[in-house]
């Protein structure tokens, strides 16, 4: 009678890195029963189902990262399984899996869901800086193979949409390229930050002078004015004032570590002026309300290609003593990451738009 084999039992593969297409060889007695190994470690990354169809240890503990951080991101297993269409079952036992395989308890249960412990936000970073090397190497294999990368993930600051964005797009849409893109629309604060995790390929942002990041690499596009606005009619519209009376208004305004929001503080604090909390915190471009500053007498600060869109309709800047500012914007990429055909093709139509934004408005 034949010998029966074992279930739930694989077998590990030779020494030799020839791999799957070199001589299989089995040592007695090595067998991988229950998930855990009784060979030597050297042999640990490889293995072979008794079935003969070879199992990638590396590409399983790639995934498992990847799922790991989005769990650290949503800061909850069933919001993180829901993005990632999986079963919060399955997204558990992928973090069991990396806590068994480094000994360590990675995330930590919370009164709103789970947060990454000391180890695990370590590991988060790292697996972030693997995953942007995970989407960059197939990016450069699809290149060499096709001759053209597959997509391109694109940041925008919400003033550069319309103006700048948009006519790139239509010309890669006009000459019926099969590129396809990913955009996230942000303010520049979180844009450099989803681009420094590999989220994005490409970010068109405020280029911050007193933040620069060594990851990153930048073209400067120009620079882009800045007003604080209200709508057609507001008391301080057509009237002297003082920058006292602009403290008193109502503001809607974006958070602490955006460059228009540092404007307006310390405008009134140089001036020695304390101003009123804002009316409105966001972490949105302010230009979304646009239709309160149409109804109230709210202020913000827009920029000129906000100004010419449709949220300037019915807003205008206010005279002296309100001041404008100027801010210079850039196109950034990651330094390590691999530099496509395609985000060279669209470097330069975003230099060319950029350039020509202002006459496309007249």
């Amino acid at each position: 009678m034949a010998r029966m084999r074992p279930r739930n039992v694989r077998y590990r593969i030779m020494g030799s890195p020839r791999g799957f297409g070199g001589r299989l060889g089995v040592r007695s007695g090595e067998k991988y029963r229950k998930g855990v190994w009784a060979g030597p470690a050297s042999f640990r990354g490889f293995a072979i189902t008794s079935r003969n169809r070879p199992e990638y240890g590396v590409c399983r503990v790639i995934k498992d990262l990847a799922w790991f951080g989005k769990a650290v991101e949503m800061a909850s297993l069933h919001a993180a399984a829901d993005a990632l269409g999986i079963s919060q079952p399955a997204l558990s036992k992928a973090i069991r899996r990396l806590e068994a395989e480094f000994g360590v308890r990675l995330l930590e249960r919370t009164p709103r869901g789970v947060a990454p412990t000391p180890i695990g936000e370590a590991l988060y970073q790292r697996a972030r800086l693997l995953g942007g090397w995970v989407h960059d190497t197939r990016v450069l294999v699809h290149d060499l193979k096709t001759g053209q990368s597959g997509e391109l993930r694109v940041g925008v600051v919400p003033a550069l949409v319309e103006s700048v964005l948009t006519p790139v797009l239509g010309e890669f849409l006009a000459e019926g390229s099969a590129i396809r893109f990913h955009t996230s629309v942000q303010l520049s604060a979180v844009l450099l930050q989803q681009l420094e995790a590999g989220a994005l390929d490409v970010a068109i942002a405020a280029v911050n002078p007193e933040r620069p990041s060594s990851a990153l690499a930048s073209t400067v596009l120009g620079t882009q004015s800045s007003h604080v606005v209200a709508r057609l009619g507001h008391p301080l519209q057509g009237r002297r004032f003082t920058l006292g009376d602009l403290a008193a208004q109502p503001w809607v305004l974006p958070p602490a570590n955006i460059s228009l929001r540092a404007w307006v503080d310390a405008l009134f604090v140089n001036a020695g002026i304390a101003s009123s909390p804002a009316f409105v915190h966001t972490d949105a471009t302010p230009a979304v309300f646009a239709e309160l500053l149409r109804r109230t007498d709210a202020l913000t600060v827009m920029a000129n290609d906000s100004l010419a869109s449709s949220h300037g309709k019915g807003l205008r800047p206010l005279p002296l003593p309100a001041p404008h500012w100027t801010l210079q914007l850039g196109l950034f990429w990651r330094r390590s990451a691999y530099f496509s055909a395609t985000m060279s093709v669209f470097r330069e139509r975003v230099i060319a738009a950029f350039a020509n934004r202002g006459q496309a408005r007249h």
